[in-house]
């Protein structure tokens, strides 16, 4: 069995037969919802647009829940298990799991795996991996052939308001206060380190798509791969950055889904550019 963190959006992308989903939590007005199964990334980006102040927060998977995880495992038989999560930067869920999986390695063997990655890198990762488990390919070798994609995976994001960073601590209050006064709209990237850095920051939000378009097709600049966007259905940007990556040759890019716990923590106008080498 494969285990991929809900932060893949594969619960949008589709699941395959040999792969489970693990949520991470969002919490959320008093409440706590499975990302996932609790909450969809519409009903979410609805609920922060209405109610732009509303108390929001997002948290790894807690040990009882990993425990009660791990215990349905043993209850479909599981004998091993490759669990990819994403980036250990960014989440205590690699954490969490590296002090729980001790507590079963002798109910079954298993394989955690940093993807220092997030969102559709992290869903490439385990499409792949899925992949290669049902042509009947050893986990340690599975390993060392999502190590090679992994460095493949090129992915900046752009974010249109830093309140939702601010409310989750993202970034300080002070700082966001002025990037949003001076309209200073941030582009992050992907390091291969697995961290989240500053790439550019740029005035305007128009601006900010066309720089991002730029650096995700910069980073394509001489790769044959595959162009994507990341959204969700009520980002009125889309359409924009679809337009302009059109206008730079890459036409008909699809648009992917970004996770609810992703929109939680960086708010509902966030774009992403991701490039995957062949």
């Amino acid at each position: 069995m494969i285990v991929s963190t809900s932060t893949s959006c594969l619960d949008d992308l589709g699941i395959p037969d040999n792969v489970k989903m693990l949520p991470m939590n969002i919490h959320m007005g008093g409440a706590n919802y499975l990302d996932g199964q609790d909450l969809s990334l519409d009903r979410l980006s609805r609920v922060l647009l209405d109610n732009p102040n509303i108390e929001i927060s997002t948290s790894a998977p807690t040990e009882n829940q990993l425990i009660e995880f791990f215990y349905q495992l043993i209850k479909e038989d599981v004998q091993e298990v490759l669990i990819i999560c994403l980036s250990s930067s960014l989440s205590q869920t690699y954490n969490n799991l590296l002090n729980i999986s001790s507590m079963f390695s002798h109910r079954m063997k298993i394989y955690l795996y940093d993807s220092r990655t997030i969102s559709h890198g992290e869903a490439v990762l385990v499409q792949e991996a899925s992949r290669l488990l049902k042509q009947g390919m050893e986990v340690p070798q599975i390993i060392t052939e999502i190590n090679r994609l992994r460095d493949k995976i090129h992915i900046y994001l752009a974010v249109d308001n830093l309140k939702g960073m601010i409310r989750t601590k993202r970034i300080s209050a002070p700082v966001g206060f002025f990037a949003n006064l001076f309209g200073i709209k941030p582009i992050v990237k992907m390091e291969d380190s697995g961290q989240m850095v500053a790439f550019e920051k740029v005035r305007s939000f128009e601006k900010c798509i066309e720089r991002l378009a730029d650096a995700a097709i910069t980073a394509a600049n001489g790769k044959k791969g595959t162009m994507y966007v990341l959204s969700g259905n009520l980002n009125p940007h889309t359409k924009s950055l679809l337009n302009y990556l059109s206008s730079r040759g890459y036409v008909n890019t699809e648009v992917l889904p970004a996770a609810s716990v992703s929109i939680a923590n960086i708010g509902v106008f966030t774009l992403g550019c991701v490039f995957v080498e062949d």
